[in-house]
């Protein structure tokens, strides 16, 4: 243990300051990026042809700036990615429409002096059509 503590900031001094954070000992240091993702889940039956997509793969992102890797000024926001992904995806208010298969990824960029931390927010926007051969069973 004594050994590999005189060795990081030799590897710290080798690798920049921003891989500093990608130790395993010095991961609990890092502050977990802005707000908790909460994504509610409504069982709805696609097997049927009742819906069309509207747009796939759509994307919405949020990038905060973290200087050594260390001390996060700005945090990435999960409601600016989701605003984002909203606006991108082009969903119409009053429309039957849903966000579908939703991906959330969280990853940060390191450079020598500076880490750009970012949440991505992915999902499909389908629009339902009516079934009118097939109605729901009650």
């Amino acid at each position: 243990m004594t050994k590999w503590l005189k060795m990081t900031p030799i590897l710290g001094l080798l690798s920049g300051c921003a891989a500093i954070p990608a130790l395993p000992a010095l991961s609990g240091l890092v502050p977990a990026p802005g707000g908790t993702p909460l994504l509610t889940t409504t069982t709805v039956r696609l097997s049927r042809q009742n819906y069309k997509i509207v747009k796939a793969n759509a994307i919405g992102s949020s990038v905060g700036f973290s200087f050594l890797g260390l001390f996060t000024f700005i945090s990435p926001h999960y409601d600016e990615a989701m605003t984002k992904l909203y606006h991108n995806a082009a969903v119409t208010e009053g429309k039957p429409q849903a966000i579908v298969n939703v991906v959330y990824e969280n990853s940060s960029s390191y450079f020598i002096l500076f880490a750009l931390p970012r949440i991505t927010v992915r999902a499909d926007l389908i629009e339902f059509t009516g079934d009118r051969d097939n109605p729901p069973a009650d």
